[in-house]
């Protein structure tokens, strides 16, 4: 399936934004990136991948198919590479670049979710033993939850699964259930941690009597030598859910709480790695959002640029001079447009300014899990910023040039 054409990149809101910004997206259909802590470019930066929906006004179901897509940012073109019927609203398919010649991206085939390797050099592809939800930034492994179960605990996350298939966690922590490892040169599948493992870190297993246990975020650190996995505790009769954070060695050993239960309070949301990759920034809700920083152990407990109210999806740029996050419709930054911001805050003296305001179908009536969530992801120089948005009520993909800040933000490494 590779169908080319051109793309016509465009100005958006030339003149009336702080940095120069791009919609790189055809304006024919419908385009996110995945999420704000993966990369949609390829190492290189040339390439910008991203899935094209085949609708915005509802959910999929299990045989909707959406078109993965390769962005030639250099020639302004766009391929079209494989349908996929793997993918939620939310991030997409989970599109993640092994190397600029490999692209992985989730399918499925009755109720088994799996990854996609497509080849850009040959056109080919390879059915993966397991799903992806993120890869090591080497290429060597994917990793995931079970992406069929997933949904169970937010909707848009995984995927849309038949009505007969299974997808309902078990009441438990079960220890064949978790979080799986698919090596790609043999590409052979095992759990690389259990539901019942996180379970056991647990010093007071009481308040989980009765859960059910499931895994969602997973995110590597930029040093491979480090997992993040957020963990989701599910209660019948609409008890509010218990989250926490577990973090390993890529071996599954020397696993730790980095945040236990207690601290996830309501409201708090989007853990991410820091750059250091050894401390984790997350929004956590201290009678309003902040922007917090601890290790991956649950140490060294701090709040980022206090004077500034957190929100969005925050993620820090190179040594963490600079936050770069987006704002949900129903925070306090919605503009009378029902705009929101993209926000950039120097962490040091917390100056905030916004990148620019877009419109992300604020102010309808559409329901929470259609909402379109900017997800702002840096590239890996620092030097960009894509985001999603619906400037003209489709949802399209729009690049953000952050050049000129280049040498503040990627100055010397803090001890």
């Amino acid at each position: 399936m590779r169908v080319t054409n051109k793309v016509k990149f465009r100005p958006y809101a030339a003149g009336h934004t702080a940095y120069p910004i791009t919609i790189v997206t055809p304006e024919d259909g419908y385009y996110i990136h995945t999420f704000f802590d993966v990369s949609p470019w390829s190492p290189s930066g040339n390439l910008l991948a991203c899935l094209k929906l085949p609708f915005q006004d509802r959910l999929p179901g299990p045989d909707d198919a959406a078109t993965v897509c390769i962005i030639h940012l250099g020639e302004q073109t766009i391929t079209e590479i494989a349908d996929t019927k793997g993918w939620g609203m939310q991030v997409g398919a989970h599109l993640c670049w092994g190397s600029d010649n490999r692209l992985y991206f989730n399918d499925k085939e009755g109720c088994d979710v799996f990854a996609v390797e497509y080849s850009l050099d040959t056109g080919t592809t390879r059915r993966m033993a397991g799903p992806v939800y993120q890869i090591a930034p080497d290429g060597s492994y994917l990793l995931s939850p079970s992406l069929s179960l997933i949904n169970a605990s937010q909707n848009g996350y995984g995927a849309t699964m038949p009505v007969d298939c299974d997808c309902t966690p078990p009441i438990g922590a079960p220890h064949d259930e978790g979080l799986w490892l698919v090596d790609v040169k043999s590409n052979t599948k095992r759990l690389l941690f259990s539901l019942q493992q996180a379970y056991e870190l647990l010093p007071n297993k009481k308040p989980f009597e009765g859960a059910r246990f499931t895994f969602f975020h997973t995110k590597i650190n930029r040093q491979q030598d480090r997992i993040m996995q957020v963990v989701r505790c599910l209660f019948d009769h609409g008890q509010p859910q218990k989250k926490f954070i577990v973090t390993m060695a890529p071996d599954g050993s020397d696993a730790k709480i980095a945040l236990p239960y207690e601290m996830w309070l309501e409201g708090s949301h989007h853990p991410d790695w820091h750059p250091n990759g050894t401390d984790i920034l997350m929004n956590i809700n201290l009678k309003e959002l902040r922007f917090c920083q601890f290790d991956s152990a649950g140490e060294k407990f701090q709040i980022i640029a206090p004077q500034v109210r957190g929100g969005g999806h925050p993620s820090f740029s190179h040594h963490g001079s600079y936050i770069v996050t987006d704002a949900y419709t129903g925070e306090p930054f919605t503009n009378e447009a029902h705009q929101v911001p993209i926000r950039l805050i120097r962490t040091s003296t917390g100056e905030e300014e916004a990148i620019c305001w877009i419109w992300t179908l604020g102010g309808t009536s559409i329901p929470a899990e259609l909402r379109c969530d900017p997800h702002p992801v840096w590239r890996n120089d620092f030097k960009y910023v894509c985001f999603n948005g619906t400037p003209e009520g489709k949802r399209q993909i729009l690049i953000a040039d952050l050049s000129s800040l280049a040498e503040e933000i990627r100055g010397p490494w803090k001890s």
